[in-house]
């Protein structure tokens, strides 16, 4: 028996169609969660997407991880997908089980255009998930210095703290002398500390950076650990 959350993933718009006509659920889920919209989306089929919004698939519908087709779309990077649904209202903030949104998910993929994308279609910057860490946190820890720079554009809350007291300056300290010096000029600050007493100039030291330790130095004014 044909179903169709299969035929989407598969691309097979012929078996939708007929499918849909027969009277198929289009917003049927299986095991996980997956509708079609879902399984279309995340394979960027376009038409695949379109036809299923006309015939009703529900665009904020989670599966069973919270995600939305949206999220799928933004981490495979699918522009016109990702463009089609927000069209169809769908929740651009919609956060996961994990806290995580569709700017998060696109970020730490590393779909440049597609955070863009997200941005100008009103995305939180500074929504955290639920381990406090914002995109620009996450991709400060990944040494991302690309997505920083994106990120940044968007005039997010560069000395905002997880609930641990990590700040994104903390979460790059270990990397990049560059992607630390963009944050300084961004506004952030050298001096906070975690809750355990960790500080920029700390994590860097700890990790064995010394170009990090005294450029971090330097912008508190030559203090040493």
């Amino acid at each position: 028996m044909e179903d169709l959350v299969m035929a989407a993933l598969a691309g097979d718009k012929a078996a939708v169609e007929r499918l849909l006509k027969a009277g198929a659920d289009v917003n049927h889920a299986d095991a996980n969660g997956w509708t079609a919209l879902m399984g279309a989306a995340g394979r960027d089929q376009l038409d695949l997407v379109d036809r299923l919004l006309t015939a009703g698939a529900d665009v904020n519908r989670v599966d069973a991880k919270g995600m939305t087709a949206l999220m799928r779309a933004a981490e495979g990077g699918h522009l016109a997908v990702a463009d089609r649904l927000l069209m169809a209202r769908a929740s651009v903030d919609h956060a996961d089980g994990k806290g995580k949104t569709a700017l998060m998910r696109a970020a730490e993929s590393r779909r440049e255009d597609m955070v863009d994308h997200l941005l100008k279609a009103g995305a939180n910057v500074n929504h955290a998930d639920r381990r406090g860490k914002t995109a620009l946190m996450r991709a400060a820890l990944g040494g991302d210095g690309a997505m920083v720079e994106r990120l940044l554009k968007a005039k997010p809350d560069v000395n905002r703290a997880d609930g641990n007291g990590w700040t994104v300056l903390i979460c790059a300290a270990a990397g990049d002398v560059a992607l630390i010096d963009r944050l300084i000029a961004a506004g952030a600050e050298v001096d906070r500390t975690t809750k355990d007493g960790l500080t920029a100039v700390k994590r860097a030291s700890a990790s064995g950076h010394r170009a990090a330790v005294e450029r971090l130095e330097a912008a508190q004014g030559g203090k040493r650990v």
